[in-house]
């Protein structure tokens, strides 16, 4: 059986004219969201972060595939620039450390999609970085009666080290058409959360949700995750893995699992052991 969070209407984060989005934080979800620490649903016209750091989490960037733009991504890894397209998938495992920038590309418009922070294993949370890339040709497609859904990453990385992934974790954005039904298998010790990306849908044994509206989930020993568009259809997005039942100490873009591991790493940035961006 799932259990769920209460309903979370996200809260609003703009930065002047070039940049907005939509914040579902940890905190709104009572720990069910676990590993999914946080996730923005951006709107991105222009230069707006600089390089920055990251550790302790890996900091995921999935583009939607109707972007009208995408990114150029750049990090302390290799100082190439990788362009994120429409319908791509970049994932920046940043462990121990990495400093990294995505500016959307010049000329094209806005890039919009979604920048989601994955908890790591505890034990694996000072490897050294890594970072892979999914085209949008490799996002693996599925369809059924009234919906159609595209699967960014499943359980292990696509194109990726067997090891990328030290825990694993589902991407997946849903279309449905009016009054379609969808459901996935959803396995024990999992959590997650769904956004309403447009539209509403009704979850099975669950609540009702609207545009922009999200909900954490989660089970103990395996349950089936289903819910049904509104008269008008929908669209949804849903994150989710394996649960990993440890804290979490943050300070800004730091989360690890220990304190002591939280102040190690703030050291270690400032001392410039994350390299730079040429």
């Amino acid at each position: 059986m799932l259990r769920f969070s209460d309903t979370y209407s996200p809260q609003m984060l703009r930065r002047g004219d070039v940049f907005a989005a939509r914040q579902y934080p940890r905190r709104a979800f009572d720990n069910l969201s676990d590993p999914v620490l946080n996730i923005d649903w951006f709107d991105m016209r222009g230069p707006t972060f600089p390089a920055h750091p990251h550790a302790g989490f890996s900091a995921v960037t999935y583009v939607f595939a109707d972007s009208p733009n995408g990114f150029a991504n750049r990090d302390s890894l290799s100082g190439e620039a990788v362009t994120i397209a429409p319908g791509a998938l970049h994932w920046s495992r940043a462990s121990g450390g990495i400093i990294h920038e995505e500016t959307p590309i010049a000329g094209r418009g806005s890039a919009r999609g979604l920048q989601i922070f994955i908890n790591l294993p505890a034990d694996r949370q000072l490897d050294p970085a890594a970072a892979f890339h999914v085209d949008a040709n490799d996002v693996v497609t599925a369809s059924g009666e009234g919906w159609h859904s595209r699967v960014a990453v499943n359980g292990v990385a696509i194109g990726a080290e067997p090891n990328a992934l030290p825990a694993p974790v589902r991407i997946e954005e849903v279309q449905l058409q009016p009054n379609a039904h969808w459901s996935s298998d959803v396995p024990a010790a999992w959590g997650g959360i769904i956004i309403v990306l447009d539209g509403d849908v009704t979850l099975t044994n669950g609540p009702a949700l609207h545009t922009s509206a999200a909900v954490a989930f989660a089970t103990s020993h395996g349950a089936q995750l289903s819910l049904t568009a509104g008269e008008y259809g929908a669209r949804v997005a849903i994150v989710s893995g394996a649960q990993l039942d440890q804290p979490v100490h943050s300070q800004g873009p730091f989360m690890l699992a220990s304190p002591e591991a939280l102040a190690e790493r703030i050291a270690a940035y400032q001392a410039g052991d994350f390299g730079t961006i040429g």
